[in-house]
C-alpha cells in the first residue's frame, strides 16, 4: 500500500518536474563572423522569472545585443499551464569554435551549444582591424594620434564610432579617410578611424573601443575591436602647464607697404602645433611693452583651417599702432615649446623687417607741393608754347610780305618791317637796318650784297632790269627764311636759329 502511494506521488509529480526543465537553442550552428545569431531559452515555470537569468558566462565569447522575455499562459488538459521564453540576438566575439554555455536557473539546468564562427564568408568578407599609437611613447599633456585602420574588400558600410575617453584623457575625434591599399596581393580597402588623445596625468591607460557595426545589403554586422594599452610619463616639472609638448611651426606675416602714423594695423601670425588651444597660445605669446614708436593692442586669436586634424592651425592678429615716423622694427617673438625626442625646451624666434612709417600731414604736404610743381611746370610749358607760336605767326607774317613783293621798292619796304617775331628793328633805311643787323648778329657779306643791290636798284640809275630783280628777290628770301630751310645760312642766322 505504501508502495503504492509512493508510485503515484512520482507520477503526479513526473509532469511538474519535466516542466521545469531549462531548454535553450539557438536557430544556427554556423555563422560568419559579424553575423548575429538568435539563441532562445524557455521554461514551462512560471516563476521565477526568466529576466533574473545571469548571462555573465555569455559575455566573455559573445555580445548581448538585445534582450527580451515572453511569458505564455494556456490550457492544456483543463490546466493551465504557464511558459517563459527569453530570446537573445547574439554576436561572437571571435571566429572558430564558440560554446555556448550551459544556463543555470531555478534550480535547472541547459546543455551547452556549441556554434563554429567562419572568419569570411561567401556573403560577408573578412575584415581586420589595426589600432596603433603614435608616438608610443608619451608625456603629460603630449597629443597623439590614436588611429584604427578597417580593412575590407569595399563592400561594407560602416557606422560612425565613438571613442569613450578613458580615465585622465582627453579625446578629441579626427577627419576619417579612406584609401585603397594590396596586401599580399589582395586589393582591400582601408578606413581610417583617428582620434587626438592627451593624457592629462601620467601612468598606464587603455583604450577600449566598442563594437563596431556595419551594413552590407540591409544586413547589420558587428565586429569587436582591439584594445590598446599605453604609459604616459610626467612632463619636466620646470616645464609651465601652457608650453606644448611638440613642435611648433609659425609663420610670420608683417603689413606691406608704408604704414601710415597713428593708424592701426594688423602683424598676422599663423602658428601650428599639436595639442594648442586658445588659451595656451594666448598665455605663450610675450606681452608687448608700449614705447615711444608703437603701441600694441590685446591678441585675437582665432583657428584656421580644418579642425580634424592633430596639427591644429591658429591665426593670431597682432594690432599695433605707430606713434614715430621713419623706420621702424617689431619687437622680436619667441615661443617656447618643449621637443619629447630630444627631451629638451626648443623655442621658434621670429624676427621682423623694418616697416617705414610716415606722416600723413607730411604727406599730403608733399604731394600738394608735387601737383602744385605739376600746374606751374605745365603753365610755363604753355607760356613757352604760346610765345613761340606768336613769334612763329609774325615771322611767317613777315616772309609772306617778303614773297609779295612785286618790286624794289616793296621788297626794302618787306626787309625793311621784317619781324622774327621779337617786333620789327626801329630804323627808316636799308642802311640802318643794315647796320642793326650787323651789330645784333654780325657781319654778312650776302646780306650787305643784298642791302646794295637793293639800294641801287631803288635811288641808282640802273633800272630793275638791269638789276635782275628776279634775282634779288630769290636772295632775299633765302636770307631771310626761317632758319633750317637754307643750307647756305651764315653764322648769324644760325645764331638766330638757336637764340629763339
Amino acid at each position: 500500500m505504501k508502495w503504492l502511494k509512493w508510485s503515484c506521488f512520482m507520477l503526479l509529480a513526473l509532469p511538474a518536474w519535466a516542466s521545469a526543465a531549462l531548454v535553450a537553442y539557438m536557430d544556427r550552428n554556423e555563422i560568419t563572423l559579424g553575423e548575429p545569431v538568435t539563441a532562445t531559452v524557455s521554461s514551462d515555470l512560471a516563476k521565477p522569472s526568466l529576466d533574473d537569468l545571469k548571462l555573465n558566462a555569455l559575455q566573455a565569447d559573445f555580445d548581448i545585443y538585445r534582450r527580451s522575455s515572453d511569458t505564455r499562459t494556456q490550457a492544456i488538459g483543463g490546466r493551465l499551464i504557464t511558459s517563459q521564453t527569453m530570446t537573445l540576438v547574439l554576436y561572437p566575439l571571435h571566429d572558430g569554435r564558440v560554446l555556448f554555455p550551459a544556463l543555470h536557473w531555478g534550480g535547472a539546468s541547459s546543455l551547452p551549444l556549441a556554434l563554429r564562427v567562419r572568419a569570411s564568408g561567401a556573403d560577408v568578407p573578412h575584415v581586420q582591424f589595426k589600432l596603433t599609437l603614435q608616438p608610443g611613447r608619451l608625456f603629460v599633456r603630449q597629443s597623439a594620434r590614436l588611429v584604427l585602420d578597417i580593412y575590407d574588400d569595399g563592400s561594407l558600410q560602416w557606422s560612425p564610432l565613438w571613442l569613450p575617453p578613458p580615465a585622465g584623457v582627453h579625446v578629441r575625434e579626427l577627419a576619417p579617410s579612406q584609401r585603397e591599399e594590396v596586401v599580399k596581393g589582395v586589393p582591400l580597402t582601408v578606413h581610417r578611424r583617428s582620434w587626438a588623445i592627451m593624457p592629462l596625468r601620467a601612468g598606464t591607460s587603455e583604450v577600449k573601443l566598442p563594437m563596431l557595426e556595419a551594413l552590407k545589403f540591409g544586413e547589420r554586422l558587428r565586429y569587436v575591436l582591439p584594445s590598446l594599452q599605453f604609459d604616459t610619463l610626467p612632463a619636466p616639472a620646470y616645464l609651465p602647464v601652457y608650453v606644448p609638448l611638440g613642435k611648433l611651426e609659425v609663420s610670420s606675416h608683417p603689413p606691406v607697404g608704408t604704414l601710415v602714423l597713428n593708424r592701426p594695423v594688423n602683424w598676422t601670425l599663423v602658428v601650428q602645433g599639436a595639442g594648442l588651444s586658445a588659451e595656451g597660445l594666448a598665455k605663450l605669446l610675450p606681452s608687448f611693452a608700449d614705447t615711444d614708436a608703437i603701441h600694441f593692442y590685446p591678441a585675437q586669436i582665432d583657428p584656421l583651417g580644418e579642425a580634424g586634424t592633430l596639427v591644429q592651425t591658429w591665426r593670431v592678429l597682432l594690432p599695433f599702432k605707430p606713434l614715430r615716423a621713419g623706420n621702424m622694427q617689431l619687437p622680436a617673438l619667441t615661443l617656447p615649446y618643449y621637443d619629447p625626442a630630444h627631451n629638451r625646451l626648443e623655442s621658434v624666434v621670429i624676427r621682423s623687417a623694418v616697416l617705414m612709417v610716415v606722416n600723413p600731414l607730411w604727406h599730403e604736404f608733399a604731394r600738394s607741393v608735387l601737383i602744385a610743381g605739376i600746374l606751374i611746370a605745365l603753365a610755363w610749358l604753355t607760356y613757352i608754347g604760346w610765345q613761340g607760336y606768336r613769334r612763329w605767326l609774325a615771322r611767317h607774317g613777315s616772309l609772306r610780305k617778303l614773297e609779295a613783293a612785286i618790286n624794289c621798292a616793296e621788297l626794302s619796304q618787306a626787309l625793311l618791317n621784317f619781324d622774327w617775331g621779337m617786333g620789327r628793328l626801329r630804323v627808316v633805311t636799308l642802311t640802318q637796318w643794315l647796320q642793326a643787323m650787323t651789330l645784333r648778329n654780325g657781319e654778312n657779306a650776302a646780306l650787305r650784297q643784298l642791302v646794295l643791290q637793293l639800294q641801287v636798284c631803288c635811288y641808282g640809275v640802273v633800272s630793275e632790269t638791269e638789276v635782275n630783280y628776279l634775282r634779288l628777290h630769290e636772295s632775299a628770301r633765302k636770307l631771310m627764311r626761317v632758319p633750317g630751310r637754307n643750307k647756305k645760312r651764315s653764322a648769324w642766322l644760325r645764331f638766330h636759329m638757336h637764340s629763339n
